[in-house]
């Protein structure tokens, strides 16, 4: 097939909570590595694999875009696809609302948008080409997987209050991809509801426009919970050193600074 010119938008912006769960350390699963590699660099590399990318844009958190950078190792420093850090939101909705905010400014005179969860590390580029070209004929794309297990409804109590039939239920998956500037619309229709969307499907679809399924892949999980990670406890008791030794060693460099400005104003005899 021909493959349309597309920007990609991975999103590591949230806070980590579920992988955090168990303990206080604020660190980001995307920043650890597997094999490696980090979760991030793993997340994006896949889509370099594949025709026509016109940009991968990579959403953080405040305060964390030197992490981020450092996460995604080389690949700033590729030379293929311009690779751009945008800033995110308090959600995964704002994030990408962000990012596309930033698209919109760029004249890149993209088709298509595909938005990739940066905890999805084992995507294939045989599954991003499969997603594009069913988001060629929908306009919308989305990889999925039957529903294996029973589905039920709980109420606030924890109680059980409907059977669902999972005959027609898929667990979805990322990339999802979108036409572009259809897309951005979508999200800035959605930013003036009161509704919390689950994903961008649910913002596309709400829109108007149709989302086609395309075969999902087993191995296309996300990392989730610790034990995602077999050594995470080892590394993020390192991440963490690391970066308080990085803090104390900028701290310094800012007091130098401080201190050789200060006594050249004194020999000046400011």
């Amino acid at each position: 097939m021909a493959f349309p010119k597309h920007v990609v938008i991975v999103t590591a912006a949230g806070s980590s909570e579920r992988f955090n769960a168990s303990k206080e350390l604020g660190v980001k699963k995307e920043y650890l590595s597997i094999d490696g590699h980090t979760v991030l660099y793993r997340s994006i590399a896949p889509f370099l694999q594949v025709p026509n990318c016109a940009a991968i844009l990579v959403t953080y958190p405040q305060g964390m875009e030197d992490q981020c950078a450092v996460a995604l190792e080389d690949l700033l420093h590729q030379n293929f696809v311009p690779l751009i850090l945008v800033k995110g939101g308090k959600s995964r909705q704002e994030s990408v609302y962000e990012a596309l905010r930033f698209l919109s400014t760029m004249a890149l005179d993209a088709e298509f948008v595909a938005i990739h969860d940066g905890a999805r590390c084992f995507v294939s580029p045989e599954l991003i080409i499969r997603t594009l070209a069913t988001a060629k004929v929908f306009k919308g794309a989305v990889p999925a997987l039957p529903a294996t297990d029973a589905l039920k409804i709980i109420d606030d109590n924890g109680m059980l209050t409907h059977h669902i039939d999972r005959t027609h239920a898929v667990g979805v998956q990322t990339p999802q991809i979108f036409k572009y500037p259809e897309i951005w619309e979508a999200h800035q229709q959605a930013r003036n509801k009161a509704s919390d969307y689950i994903d961008d499907t649910q913002i596309f679809t709400d829109f108007g426009l149709s989302v086609g399924i395309c075969e999902g892949e087993r191995e296309n999980r996300k990392i989730t919970y610790m034990d995602d990670i077999p050594d995470a406890e080892v590394q993020i008791e390192q991440y963490l050193k690391n970066l308080e030794e990085g803090k104390r060693s900028a701290k310094a460099a800012r007091l130098l600074h401080q201190a050789m400005d200060e006594a050249k104003r004194e020999q000046a005899g400011l």
